[in-house]
């Protein structure tokens, strides 16, 4: 008995030896099992947040694509167009994380008043580019939506100017690539919760196309299309919180720097756990040009996800297994079994996993299914699954007869528990024991955001459909294949055709038979290397008329890099080929004239200084050593080459021209050996410009004047002679003058005695007047008289050529006139003159005398000079023109003839001889006008009348 028990010992001894050996080895198993499993998950775990990541952020750079694409189908994109584009899009609803799309434009500081004007006049006249200070290049913030309070914190904000922001702005620009910056505090952060910031940018050039060259790129940027994003926000709503049993820490750049760190997730480390006993990980992503590196680690609750570890519950079972062993071996069979189906259902999948039966019924579902539908496996075993999701209608693809009998996929429209409807991916699987199938497996893929996209890329192909059929030029797409997909509007009237006529290959039946050949080539050429081409040939227009055309194409290319065809637009050029052949004309008639001008045309290439253009005179000129090809400084002498290199050298450092003035240039003169003729030029160098702006050649222009210079000097000499001549003739004049003035006063005394003698002999004879006596005696006292107004004349002569006794003074002329009229009024009175004035200007300021002489020699001359068969009428009327004081006297007299005018204003001229006179009146008016400044004119017609004007420059101005 006691053997028995001992026996029943040693068995019991033995089974629990046997199971602790198998629980032992189960455990190590079982450990090494967990571990590897842990790394699995954790390695599945990365391998999904890097695709959340690289999959939201390719959303993103879509979207930018997308708005670039609106910036490159038109010239002007209005902020209504912006605003527009975007709120169809619903990019803040549907993709969380971004802060806003913008666009921000270059400009210079010329253009920068400009802007805040025409930013201003839509509405917001508060908007300024900042931060102020001079800049050579400005790329302020003009759209941003949503314009909520956070962006509009950053309108009108200038990038280029922070050197982060610029370094992925230059980049984006010089690769025409998106280009994401570093770490960077956005300007809609406030003073709470500032987080890190990102910014995306896309260039947008001018003309529609994209440049191919660097130089290009930087000369036809028009701006940037931008999406700021805070990246808290943004990795939490990517991420979310479906890995908070791992720490995810996202840092910028390829090292863990703290200071470099972007992103956090809200999973902690216990300070206790030993960094050896976690999973560690690190990754790197790269978006747009900028790479993130990702550090993974696991907490203990990774560790624990799954409650107790497999390993300690085989130890657990083994310390117990020898008095339950049937306990412990029916557990850990069902144990296993449970681990199996785990494993079966969770395994490499994040969607939703259910177990069906026969029936339709759900035995079971991983938690990304519950979560995906808010069902609880209890409510899911109360009904079948199609009547949960489709609420009583036909269940459809989910009925038992159809998804136990095969495995397919399909769309659904799934109804969730909180009565929200999503749009999923469905796969069965049917499932199989002992050769017949007791259910199946559905995995079930929420397809939401892939269907937004999709209706997003719809909407934006309308868009575009709509945008290239408004455009003003012929656009086209092709395939893969090198067939046409598509034409536009435009191109279907300028051909008349319809789109079904030009597909795949028939659109080349508008194309000139002599052109497809070369146009084909040059476009299987770019086909083959997948580069942009462009190419010119004729296309048939609806009315049958060949026009010239410009067609450049642009490869497409997928998101991940596919060759997709071309996108082009065809242009009609043939008003420009006509302007072009004009234009060559009329540069072969300027060449031809610039050939026969008799002048020196020459250009000259500043790199070398060879010419490129020689007219024959400049070849003449230099005896043919001027040529084509040939260094200017070879023709030159030796004397003026440094100095022509330095007038080209300057020229080309200030693209300022160079003009000479009667240059002198020595040439070797033939006729004597080591002889020179100088020769005079008038020149002028012009710098001819590239299409960078720099000074490429300078064009030389020079007129002989070698003739004029010589006439000049000799003009010169013969003006010093005249110079001499008349200052003689001014002394000789003066000395006339004294001698006229000295005679005329000297024979006053005389004049008087005799006047006196000759009046007292008068007296002596008195009643005597028959008497031979007094005749004699009258004629000498005539005599006298008239010899004393000659004396008197010439005094007056002399005074006016001297300007003696002229004190100017301001006059009017109806007081002036007035006592002219009363000097002359019994003349007036006897002829029964009618004066007639008006006097627009009233005053002159002028001499007294002077102005009454010349009043009272027109005034006295007309009525003097009278019609004797019609009544006098005088007219005196005063204006003023430009600078001068115009007085004119017109009468209707007896007038003069034309012949006789040139010579009305000499000395003792006179025409009339039934009037008394000296003819000296008008020659002293004259001589008074001309040496104030003025001039007199005459008009007049023999038996009509004379018109006298005179233009006074009044004294003292």
């Amino acid at each position: 008995m006691i053997f028995s028990r001992l026996k029943d010992y040693y068995l019991a001894f033995g089974s629990f030896v046997l199971v602790l050996g198998m629980t032992l080895y189960a455990f190590y198993v079982s450990r090494t099992n967990d571990q590897l499993e842990d790394a699995q998950s954790f390695k599945i775990r990365q391998v999904q947040v890097k695709a959340t990541l690289e999959r939201r952020m390719g959303y993103y750079l879509q979207i930018l694509h997308g708005v670039n694409g609106l910036f490159v189908a038109s010239d002007t994109v209005t902020r209504a167009d912006f605003q527009s584009y975007l709120s169809s899009l619903q990019i803040i609803k549907n993709y969380p994380g971004v802060q806003g799309i913008g666009f921000a434009v270059m400009s210079t500081p010329e253009q920068v008043p400009q802007l805040e004007e025409r930013v201003r006049a839509e509405g917001f006249p508060n908007f300024k580019v900042w931060p102020e200070g001079p800049r050579t290049e400005y790329s302020s913030i003009v759209f941003i939506e949503p314009m909520n309070a956070l962006n509009k914190r950053a309108f009108g904000f200038d990038m280029f100017q922070d050197p982060t922001r610029r370094e992925a702005m230059e980049a984006a620009r010089d690769f025409n690539l998106p280009a994401m910056t570093g770490k960077v505090k956005l300007v809609q952060e406030g003073g709470d919760n500032v987080q890190p910031g990102l910014l995306i940018y896309m260039p947008v050039y001018y003309r529609g196309k994209d440049p191919v060259d660097l130089m290009e790129r930087r000369n036809r940027l028009r701006g940037f299309v931008y999406a700021p994003f805070r990246a808290n926000d943004l990795f939490f709503n990517t991420i979310g919180d479906e890995f908070n049993d791992i720490s995810i820490s996202i840092y910028d750049g390829k090292a863990v720097k703290e200071e470099a760190l972007l992103y956090r997730n809200a999973a902690q480390i216990d300070p206790s756990e030993n960094t050896d006993s976690l999973l560690l990980a690190t990754d790197v992503i790269r978006v747009a040009g900028r790479t993130w590196t990702l550090r993974y680690k696991a907490t203990r609750s990774f560790r624990e996800a799954s409650g107790i570890d497999q390993h300690d519950l085989i130890l657990l079972g083994g310390s117990i297994i020898s008095l339950l062993i049937f306990f412990v071996v029916w557990s850990l069979q069902r144990y296993l079994l449970s681990n199996q189906l785990t494993e079966l259902i969770t395994k490499n999948t994040t969607a939703g996993l259910f177990m069906l039966d026969d029936r339709g019924y759900c035995s079971f579902q991983n938690p990304a299914a519950e979560k995906l539908l808010g069902f609880s496996l209890e409510e899911l075993k109360s009904r079948p699954l199609y009547e949960l999701v489709h609420r009583g209608q036909e269940p459809g693809n989910l009925a038992p007869e159809l998804v136990s009998q095969k495995s397919f996929t399909f769309e659904d429209i799934f109804l969730c528990r909180d009565g929200n409807q999503i749009p999923v991916m469905c796969s069965t699987r049917f499932v199989k024991q002992r050769g017949e199938v007791v259910g199946h497996i559905l995995e079930v893929r929420d397809v939401t955001e892939e269907k937004k996209a999709q209706q997003a890329l719809l909407e934006s192909e309308a868009r575009f459909r709509i945008m290239a059929d408004s455009a003003p030029v012929m656009i086209w797409i092709t395939d893969e294949d090198n067939n046409c997909t598509y034409v536009n509007r435009q191109w279907l009237k300028f051909t008349g055709s319809t789109l079904e006529e030009n597909m795949d290959k028939k659109w080349l039946q508008f194309m000139h038979p002599e052109d497809v050949d070369k146009a084909m080539h040059s476009y299987s050429h770019a086909f083959h290397v997948k580069s942009e081409f462009k190419v010119e040939y004729r296309l048939r227009r609806h009315d049958g008329e060949y026009r010239g055309m410009v067609t450049m194409g642009i490869p497409r290319f997928s998101a991940e890099g596919e060759f997709m065809g071309y996108i082009g637009s065809t242009i009609d050029i043939s008003d420009r080929i006509k302007m072009e052949q004009r234009l060559k004309d009329s540069a072969d008639t300027l060449q031809k004239i610039f050939m026969q001008v008799p002048a020196i045309v020459g250009l000259v290439q500043v790199k070398d200084l060879q010419y490129t253009l020689v007219n024959p005179y400049l070849s003449q000129l230099y005896g043919g050593e001027a040529r084509v090809g040939e260094s200017v400084t070879a023709s030159l002498q030796a004397s003026r080459r440094e100095g022509f290199k330095a007038v080209i050298q300057r020229i080309a450092q200030t693209g300022e021209p160079y003009i000479g003035q009667e240059v002198p240039i020595a040439f070797d003169n033939p006729e004597e050996e080591g002889g020179e003729t100088v020769r005079f030029f008038n020149m002028v160098y012009e710098p001819i410009r590239n299409s960078r702006g720099e000074v490429e050649s300078v064009l030389t222009f020079a007129v002989e004047v070698t003739e004029q210079v010589k006439s000049r000097e000799q003009l010169s000499v013969i003006n010093d002679e005249l110079n001499q001549k008349n200052q003689e003739l001014i002394r000789i004049n003066n000395d006339l003058d004294n001698f006229v003035y000295t005679a005329s006063h000297d024979l006053r005394s005389p004049l008087a005695n005799l006047e006196g003698l000759t009046t007292a002999l008068l007296e002596t004879v008195e009643g005597k007047e028959e008497g031979e006596e007094h005749i004699l005696l009258q004629m000498v006292a005539s005599s006298i008289a008239k010899l004393k107004g000659t004396i008197h004349d010439l005094t007056e002569i002399t005074k006016v050529q001297k300007d003696l006794e002229s004190q100017a003074e301001v006059l009017t002329f109806a007081e002036v006139l007035a006592g002219v009229e009363e000097d002359i009024a019994p003349l007036i009175h006897e002829a029964e003159v009618q004066l007639q004035t008006s006097f627009d200007v009233k005053q002159v300021r002028f001499a007294r005398k002077n102005l009454r002489s010349i009043l009272y020699n027109l005034v006295s001359n007309a009525v003097k000079y009278r019609d004797p068969v019609r009544k006098l009428t005088v007219t005196i009327n005063t204006f003023r023109q430009g600078e001068y004081v115009v007085l004119t006297v017109q009468d209707n007299g007896l007038g003069i003839r034309e012949d006789q005018q040139e010579k009305l204003f000499t000395m003792f001229r006179r025409f009339h001889s039934h009037v008394e006179g000296t003819g000296i009146g008008l020659y002293i008016v004259k001589r008074i006008i001309e040496n104030n400044g003025g001039y007199i004119e005459v008009s007049s017609r023999q038996g009509l009348g004379s018109t006298f004007t005179v233009y006074f420059r009044e004294m003292g101005h």
